[in-house]
């Protein structure tokens, strides 16, 4: 009964964090402040906590799993996801299914982690962990699904869907996965490293950047306020 009642306080938390942004209403200027934050998110959970872990696991192998998670995200952005809109703002449009892919991905990561220790004491450190950064991580899907042009009930359905993540992936581990070692644990961990560095990278900043030359120094601030979110967390 533990179990599901911490699984049902990840879900809760993160979908609060996640739905808070939408109630608001959100000018140009604070959504590409947000952005910028929620890239800061991504780019220090990926050097903070996933690259670390990923590493301890597969050593110098890890470059492949990260090389890999890169161009899965990084090749179709650029030359297969397309969106028929025609405005300045139509390439950004399509990076939000992109980034929920990505995100959504990493939670799962950490439910498998999750799952290894249920029944644990540990439960409760490895818990509040995943909530101390799972909540943000919510808040950067909300900020990058606005900024891309989503309606607010077509945001909160994948907000949603990734508050589930995690206590899925938490399931999934302690019914299926738990026999399968360490390795592909580190291999995903380190998919989610690439990929969290192409979604934050090569879009999200880059077009930012090019649409608001004269914020750059406020830009700046808010991609480090992320990364120290993510490093406290």
């Amino acid at each position: 009964m533990g179990f599901v009642f911490y699984l049902l306080l990840i879900f809760a938390a993160t979908l609060a964090g996640g739905l808070l942004p939408l109630f608001f209403k959100q000018t140009r200027r604070f959504v590409s402040r947000a952005v910028f934050f929620a890239a800061g998110i991504l780019v220090g959970a990926g050097l903070f906590h996933l690259l670390p872990e990923s590493i301890e696991i597969l050593g110098t192998k890890t470059g492949l799993p990260i090389l890999v998670g890169f161009a899965v995200f990084y090749i179709p952005q650029k030359f297969m996801f397309t969106h028929p809109c025609g405005e300045d703002d139509c390439g950004f449009h399509k990076l939000g299914l992109l980034a929920f892919i990505g995100i959504a991905f990493h939670s799962l990561t950490d439910g498998i982690g999750m799952g290894a220790v249920a029944g644990k004491p540990e439960i409760q450190v490895v818990t509040a962990a995943i909530m101390s950064h799972k909540v943000p991580a919510a808040l950067a899907l909300s900020f990058i699904l606005t900024g891309a042009g989503y309606t607010a009930k077509k945001a909160g359905l994948y907000v949603f869907l990734f508050s589930l993540a995690a206590p899925l992936g938490a399931v999934g581990t302690l019914f299926f996965l738990q026999k399968s070692g360490d390795y592909w644990l580190g291999m995903a961990l380190g998919f989610s490293v690439g990929n969290f560095l192409a979604i934050a990278g090569s879009d999200l900043v880059r077009k930012l950047h090019e649409r608001h030359q004269e914020h750059r120094v406020q830009h700046l601030i808010f991609l480090a306020l992320g990364c120290l979110v993510s490093f406290i967390g």
